[in-house]
């Protein structure tokens, strides 16, 4: 009787503890900051990693890398994960003419993002890039939060252009 307590508890805590890593699918919706429109074209870029190494030497590779646009309503539908031990999701959105929007730090001051749920239903709203803006910047922006996508990196590519050309 006493082992099939055990064998319950530990399937009930196996059971909560998958759960409670697991990332369900989630539809959301890329608007203008300014005018609460949908944006049509912004490249949704959402990263998985799982941690690797020994304690105190460990490092991040990359498990799984979405990227998805949006479509005339602004509306994306983003896949996920059914993995425990993956870190929480990195997301970054850009579109030519915002600034870059991103899950965990807001441009251009680097501020910790702390509104930041993955659920269903999702806004993320896109302010326009204004002039007193460096671009050189906001490609460092962009360099550091979007790591492994390939649209993205096609998505800010004239930035880069736009920078070497002042050069």
């Amino acid at each position: 009787m006493e082992r099939k307590i055990i064998l319950r508890s530990t399937l009930l805590f196996l059971v909560v503890l998958i759960a409670s890593n697991c990332y369900a699918d989630i539809n959301g919706t890329v608007i203008d900051a300014e005018t609460g429109k949908p944006i049509e074209g912004a490249v949704v870029l959402v990263e998985w990693t799982k941690t690797k190494g020994l304690p105190g030497m460990t490092h991040t590779e990359p498990y799984k890398v979405i990227e998805v646009v949006s479509d005339k309503n602004g509306k994306v539908t983003l896949a996920s994960v059914l993995n425990p031990p993956v870190n929480p999701p990195r997301v970054t959105v850009y579109k030519k003419g915002y600034v870059a929007w991103n899950n965990g730090y807001i441009f251009p001051n680097w501020e910790n993002r702390k509104d930041f749920r993955w659920i269903e239903g999702l806004v993320i709203k896109l302010a326009p890039f204004r002039n007193e803006y460096s671009r050189t910047d906001h490609i460092y922006f962009l360099h550091t939060v979007a790591h492994w996508g390939k649209k993205m990196n096609e998505a800010y590519r004239w930035e880069e252009l736009e920078k070497e050309k002042q050069r």
